[in-house]
């Protein structure tokens, strides 16, 4: 009964964003209002008891202060938000890995009840709340005019709140020593910074980069209702777009790659930037392996196939930082060239960033690690040699867990992948598929709405586990068997 109270808490910190959905869709008048309601009340249902009971206190508190004339009226909180912030405190780490898992799998079904309002399938709409809360981006409505404005908006308030991470959310307001579980098991660093300067800086830099793209990208000509959705989609590096297509200029499209760039990011980037510690920040090893992997990968195609190169770049921004926004066109592209994407898309971004996939600093401990074990093979007597990332030793434990991380995540890639080519799609789309679903990308090379009931329920799972890492997925499924 624990983890289930803990659960409840978590349910209620991810449903006070949507608010803003449903007063988006109470001023428009769409009608949207009804479905978000539902989830919302659905979502924040464990906390109706302790209203009532807030409700029922403060009644008695009324009654008693008009009985007793030198008693004064003690107004009593509604919702005893301390009394729920202790409820995700005292964790084991298998319990913090599981109650994640069970988080991000919950938040999404109950949020796809305004999908199927509007007749949408249970299994496409299911589809469309994972790949928003998961970041993804792929869509498997045939249009968006399916449903109205406040649903879309709706949609690009899951993929914000998605990015910046329903336990970062919950470590906002429920910090304790158990809060560097909750950022493990979301796959973000906390080894330079304590808990709430970590939760601090995300949300500092988050809303900041935001706040910015909002003002940039309605400068360069969109809407305002384009524009705030284009940018929770953008630094979320989600990718839904809020329209079925539209006229973008080259600035424009510069405009959503810079942005899923900034999202894939870590933000103690922006931090040693915003402290004028421009040499730290570019010194960073890991951000030095993002630009250059970046770099080289538009050199590859560039010179190698003859690729042009803006709608490359463009296309590998959306891949590396798993944003997801088809702003290049993949159709045009050379079959090495989408080789490299699905190698980008496999890579993905920095660690401490709204990006999925493997990330590179697993990538770059790794590397280190077995260069020192073929530097170790020829020094006599035995020497040995630390894994150092930015001057910091690395210990052997998590040099263990980044390279069975990124074993795994292989293993599950070739063998989803081998599922796609049973279901009759060539090798290319397969595998594109599965990187874009795990890596939470969002672009494609098949159209998604046309994908059979069985792959989208494979999908789901693959954006699922992609979202919330492999370890929390074994930590659930240890956590249903242990008993």
């Amino acid at each position: 009964m624990g983890i289930l109270r803990k659960l409840a808490a978590v349910m209620f910190y991810a449903s006070i964003p949507l608010l803003l959905a449903l007063g988006y869709s109470v001023m428009n008048g769409d009608g949207g209002w009804i479905p978000i309601s539902a989830t919302i009340l659905i979502m924040a249902l464990p906390a109706v008891p302790q209203i009532l009971f807030g409700l029922i206190d403060n009644a008695m508190n009324f009654v008693r202060s008009v009985v007793e004339k030198d008693r004064p009226f003690n107004y009593a909180r509604l919702v005893d938000i301390d009394g729920m912030k202790k409820q995700v405190q005292t964790l084991t780490m298998g319990d913090v890995l599981a109650l994640t898992a069970i988080a991000w799998f919950l938040v999404p079904l109950v949020s796809a009840i305004p999908f199927i309002y509007y007749g949408i399938s249970p299994v496409d709409s299911l589809f469309e709340s994972m790949s928003a809360w998961t970041s993804t981006g792929l869509s498997a409505l045939t249009t968006v005019k399916l449903v109205p404005p406040s649903i879309i908006f709706f949609r690009s308030i899951a993929q914000w709140v998605g990015g910046l991470g329903i336990v970062v959310l919950i470590l906002s307001t429920a910090k304790g020593r158990e809060a560097i579980s909750f950022l493990r098991a979301e796959g973000r660093s906390q080894t330079e910074l304590s808990i709430a300067s970590t939760v601090s800086t995300i949300f500092n830099v988050y809303i900041g980069l935001t706040v910015i793209f909002i003002v940039i990208t309605f400068v360069l000509g969109f809407s305002l209702f384009d524009s705030v959705n284009l940018v929770f989609s953008g630094i979320s590096n989600g990718g839904f777009y809020p329209f079925d297509s539209y006229p973008m200029t080259d600035l424009q499209k510069v405009d959503l790659a810079l942005m899923m760039l900034a999202g894939a990011t870590s933000v103690l980037f922006f931090r040693n930037v915003w402290q004028l510690h421009f040499e730290r920040a570019l010194a960073d090893e890991e951000f030095i392996m993002y630009a250059a992997t970046f770099v080289v990968a538009i050199a590859l195609a560039v010179f190698l196939v003859n690729e042009d190169w803006f709608n490359f770049a463009l296309n590998a921004a959306a891949a590396i930082a798993g944003g997801g926004f088809a702003i290049g066109n993949l159709a045009a592209l050379h079959t090495y060239s989408l080789y490299l994407l699905i190698l980008l898309m496999l890579c993905g971004g920095m660690t401490g960033s709204t990006t999925g996939a493997i990330k590179l600093w697993r990538l770059l401990v790794v590397g280190k690690a077995l260069w020192r074990q073929v530097r170790e093979n020829f020094h006599i007597g035995g020497a040995v040699h630390v894994v150092k990332v930015n001057h910091l030793p690395i210990p052997d434990r998590m040099i263990l867990e980044s390279a069975i991380f990124v074993f795994a995540y292989i293993i599950i890639f070739l063998a989803a992948s081998g599922a796609f080519m049973v279901g009759s799609y060539g090798t290319e789309d397969s595998m594109f598929l599965v990187a874009t679903a795990m890596g939470n990308v969002g672009l494609s090379t098949v159209s998604i709405p046309a994908v059979g009931a069985a792959g989208k329920v494979l999908l789901i799972f693959l954006m699922y586990v992609g979202r919330i890492e492999i370890f929390p997925s074994l930590a659930l499924v240890a956590f249903l068997t242990r008993r």
